[in-house]
């Protein structure tokens, strides 16, 4: 991983197939975002843009799960509205993350970024298997 990146990988129809992977993913497993995550670690795209684009990419698949969710029958108001009160103290998340941002380096950030989403991945494989 150190120093990798792919130039020849940053085209339409790369995308377009780590789009449909990723949406395979995403509603067999609820981990869409993974191959997503992957595809921008391995390209040389500034760290902030991936930043930018993860954060943008959970909002939304969160949002859309939280909204099936409800329509569903699986959510319950209450759990909006505690989700809302919550929403309260987001900010003060983003400024944490932002203060360490800014002081990592582009290697390290990626570093961590790609061994927090092997841990993901494993967290996630072990629940499905034990069934928890």
């Amino acid at each position: 991983m150190k120093g990798y990146s792919n130039q020849k990988i940053n085209n339409s129809p790369v995308k377009i197939f780590v789009g449909l992977i990723s949406g395979t993913i995403n509603g067999l497993t609820t981990l869409g975002g993974m191959p997503v995550a992957l595809f921008l670690l391995i390209t040389s795209i500034q760290p902030a843009i991936i930043r930018g684009s993860l954060a943008a990419l959970f909002f939304l698949t969160d949002f859309y799960a939280i909204v099936l969710s409800f329509f569903g029958g699986i959510v319950e108001l209450t759990t909006i509205y505690r989700t809302l009160l919550l929403i309260i103290i987001l900010p003060l998340g983003v400024y944490i993350g932002n203060k360490f941002f800014i002081k990592s380096k582009e290697e390290t950030y990626r570093k961590v970024v790609f061994y927090f989403l092997i841990i993901i991945s494993i967290t996630g494989i072990i629940k499905i298997v034990t069934n928890i």
